[in-house]
């Protein structure tokens, strides 16, 4: 039982700041938006997950983690329409 509570202490060193939780949900719907992209879209999801990595890795700025999310998911959307010349 004792095993137990530590790891849960360890998923808990992991968890995110009601701040960051709200920087991050900005981040996404940013992206979302960008994107054309609705929330419930299955690519919200992976771009959700693409954001939290970044985040994890050291990326804290708003404003890189933005750049870096558009970049994530123009590159995983080659199928998008682009805009013709």
């Amino acid at each position: 039982m004792h095993h137990h509570s530590e790891h849960r202490a360890k998923n808990l060193d992991c968890a995110f700041s009601p701040a960051e939780i709200a920087m991050l949900q900005r981040v996404l719907d940013t992206a979302c938006l960008a994107a054309g992209m609705p929330r419930s879209d299955y690519r919200a999801d992976r771009l959700a997950k693409f954001i939290i990595g970044e985040f994890r890795s050291g990326t804290r700025s708003e404003a890189a983690l933005c750049e870096r999310a558009m970049w994530f998911e123009r590159r995983s959307a080659p199928w998008s329409p682009t805009p013709t010349q």
